[in-house]
């Protein structure tokens, strides 16, 4: 059975945005991108928002505003949709199973009939 991780609701978050945005007091400029992090990553989800995103935008995002991934998803269907960088890592991901399977043939760990060889997964 699979675990649907409950998040706020969209007035809670903005209120929970407001409230940090009230009590911080500091330059706008690094508010201003960790609340732009904040509230594409709820459309895009966390993992793309970790993507592209600098370190120091995320580190600031969580030091404000609490930990992302406790305000979004992973991933959302928009995300997996329009997101460049997602399909990036996941290409990337895919040639690494592919590098690894061909590594396993070459150093002899198992055995494929060249009728099942294919060098890219659909």
């Amino acid at each position: 059975m699979a675990v649907v991780k409950k998040f706020l609701s969209d007035e809670d978050f903005i209120k929970h945005i407001n409230e940090c945005i009230d009590a911080y007091k500091g330059d706008t400029t690094l508010l201003n991108e960790a609340t732009g992090l904040m509230v594409v990553g709820r459309v895009m989800g966390w993992e793309h928002q970790r993507i592209v995103s600098t370190r120091v935008s995320w580190t600031f995002a969580t030091k404000v505003f609490g930990d992302p991934k406790k305000f979004m998803p992973k991933r959302t269907v928009v995300g997996q949709r329009k997101s460049v960088a997602l399909a990036i890592v996941d290409k990337f991901l895919s040639i690494g199973k592919i590098m690894r399977g061909y590594l396993d043939l070459v150093q002899r760990k198992i055995s494929v009939p060249v009728s099942e060889l294919r060098l890219f997964n659909d």
